[in-house]
């Protein structure tokens, strides 16, 4: 018998050395365990915070973007001022001179709106500085009758369609729609968009008016531009700054002030003696704005041109929205003569404008103003019963909408 023959073999011995004990397996398996009861307990209460999270923003975006809430308005009114901002040349009749003639004083009614003629170039007797001449047509300050009276009838209303362009005429409104295809060079290449220039001289500055959604002022009221331009029996009706969208930014409306707060976008008003003026962000303040007898304001923008009417060359914007994208603008030649722009984009029939493009096709039209208002699937255009632009997506309802009105308030 060898050495061996009564024991284990010198190999099995150091296995059976090496194997773990029961203890030593139970306590690894309890730290295995215990890891991972740990990772679960944490995946636990991360999913469990990340649905905490989401709920309290679902929350914030339901009182504060999607519920209608109505906001307090300061209810400062900013009425029109008594003084007179330009003086008018008078003959020793008392009638003003020829520099500038004066509709009826019959236009402060007007008659109702006739589409009739629609496609027909209609006969319009238009105004003089003798005719039916009243003395408190220019001096009310806001009132452009003596200034652009060639420019209303002596009574009639008159809608037609010219070498493809809209007309609308009455004692209060000469309106112009056309349509241009504009071509902008940028990075990606050359695209084209369709742009609608709705040029247009007011005889007063009521005759430009806004509409409130469901007619209130506040967070998550929300209506279609149409349904705002119909109810306020507006003749053309563009999107406005989407100020419910937001809790500050200046909000004046027809000379009434809802909000005051400052914001960091840049600013336009539209004054009661009908200038309007741009502010980059640092520029306004709301007690200046009041002080200037703002008629309407806005906080939105970016502001496009320079003082000379030149395009600005950066934009208060993020990147992205610099790019091309539906637009929505107002322009300013002189007191009393506006224009509304309106860009379709995010299609392949229309790209749509960078700020670069606006504000150069701005200038090019000869305004020496000009303001970004919202755009995207907010750019709408209404004009007598339609909407004539192509929206994105279909376009969404918006907070407010500028509107013209045949029509002058005392």
């Amino acid at each position: 018998m060898t050495n061996n023959q009564h024991g284990a073999l010198p190999g099995k011995n150091k296995l059976a050395a090496a194997k773990p004990r029961p203890a030593v397996k139970k306590a690894a398996s309890s730290r295995k365990a215990l890891r991972g009861g740990m990772l679960r307990m944490t995946a636990i209460s991360v999913c469990v915070q990340l649905v905490l999270v989401g709920l309290a923003l679902v929350v914030y975006a339901l009182f504060h973007h999607v519920l209608p809430r109505d906001l307090q308005s300061e209810n400062v009114v900013i009425g029109r001022p008594t003084a007179l901002a330009t003086s008018v040349a008078v003959t020793d009749t008392g009638v003003p001179a020829l520099t500038g003639n004066a509709s009826p004083a019959s236009a402060e009614t007007p008659a109702p709106r006739d589409t009739s003629q629609a496609n027909v170039i209609p006969e319009v007797r238009v105004g003089t500085a003798t005719e039916n001449y009243t003395p408190d047509m220019e001096e009310r300050v806001g009132s452009f009758a003596v200034k652009y009276a060639d420019k209303f009838t002596l009574g009639e209303v008159a809608s037609w369609t010219e070498d493809g362009v809209r007309r609308y005429m009455s004692p209060n409104l000469n309106i112009s729609v056309s349509v241009h295809r504009v071509d902008e060079a940028t990075s990606s290449g050359t695209h084209t968009s369709t742009v609608y220039v709705t040029d247009f001289y007011i005889r007063d500055i009521t005759c430009l008016r806004s509409a409130l959604a469901n007619d209130r002022f506040g967070q998550g009221q929300y209506e279609w531009v149409s349904s705002m331009a119909e109810r306020s029996g507006a003749i053309v009706a563009i999107n406005d700054d989407f100020a419910g969208m937001r809790k500050n930014g200046v909000v004046i409306r027809d000379g009434l002030l809802y909000r005051k707060e400052h914001s960091t976008f840049d600013a336009c008003a539209i004054n009661w003696d009908g200038t309007m003026v741009t502010y980059a962000s640092k520029e306004w303040k709301t007690d200046m704005l009041v002080k200037n007898n703002a008629y309407q304001a806005w906080s939105f923008g970016p502001e496009l041109l320079d003082s000379n009417g030149q395009p600005l060359k950066s934009f208060n914007a993020t990147n992205a929205v610099k790019k091309s994208n539906p637009r929505t603008a107002i322009g300013y030649f002189e007191p009393g003569h506006y224009c509304f722009v309106t860009v379709d984009g995010r299609s392949s029939e229309s790209r749509g404008l960078t700020f670069s493009g606006l504000a150069a096709f701005m200038s090019e039209l000869g305004c020496v103003q000009a303001y970004n208002l919202d755009g995207g699937e907010s750019t709408s255009l209404w004009w007598q019963g339609d909407i004539i632009n192509v929206p994105s997506d279909g376009g969404r309802k918006v907070s407010d909408a500028v509107c013209l009105i045949d029509g002058v308030l005392q």
